[in-house]
C-alpha cells in the first residue's frame, strides 16, 4: 500500500472517530448542541423532553462511525482483517461520496441547505469518503499481491 493510499485511509479513520467523539459529546452538550449540529427538529425536542430517542439514535450513528472507523483500521492492517472487508469498504465510500454529492442538487433547490455547516459537513463526508474508496482499491492491491505470491 503506497504512502498516499495510508494518508487517505488514515483521514477516514480520523474523520469517523472524531464524528463518534462529536455525537457522543453531543449528548453530554444537550439540546442546544444538537441543534447546532443539526439533528432533525424531533430529536432536538426528544433532547429538551429527556426522552430516549435523541441519545439512543446518537449512540446508534456513533456506533456506524466506529464500525467505519474499524474497518479503516482494518484496511491498514491496524486490526485483523473484518469480515467482508471490500465490501463494507465499498459500500461506506459509496455512503459517504452520495452524503457529500446530494448537498448540491438539495442545496440548489433548498436554500437552508446553504449552511456553512451543511457545506462543511458535505466536504469532510467527501473526503472520508475517498479515504474509504483508498482503502478499498488499497485492501484489493494487497489481495492480488498476496495471492501471486503465494503462486
Amino acid at each position: 500500500m503506497n504512502t498516499t493510499s495510508q494518508w487517505w485511509i488514515r483521514l477516514a479513520a480520523a474523520i469517523s472517530v472524531f464524528g463518534v467523539a462529536i455525537h457522543l459529546a453531543t449528548i453530554a452538550g444537550g439540546p442546544a448542541w444538537y441543534a447546532f449540529f443539526g439533528a432533525p427538529p424531533q430529536i432536538v425536542a426528544s433532547a429538551r423532553a429527556g426522552t430516549w430517542l435523541a441519545p439512543t439514535s446518537t449512540v446508534g450513528i456513533a456506533a456506524l462511525m466506529g464500525v467505519c472507523a474499524a474497518y479503516a483500521c482494518s484496511a491498514l492492517g491496524l486490526l485483523r482483517r473484518l469480515p467482508l472487508l471490500r465490501p463494507v469498504l465499498a459500500g461506506i465510500a459509496a455512503l459517504c461520496l452520495l452524503r457529500a454529492l446530494v448537498v448540491v442538487p438539495l442545496a440548489i433547490n433548498h436554500p437552508a441547505l446553504r449552511t456553512t455547516f451543511d457545506i462543511s459537513a458535505s466536504v469532510v463526508w467527501g473526503l472520508a469518503g475517498i479515504g474509504f474508496a483508498a482503502a478499498f482499491l488499497a485492501t484489493g492491491k494487497r489481495r492480488r499481491h498476496l495471492q501471486e505470491r503465494s503462486a
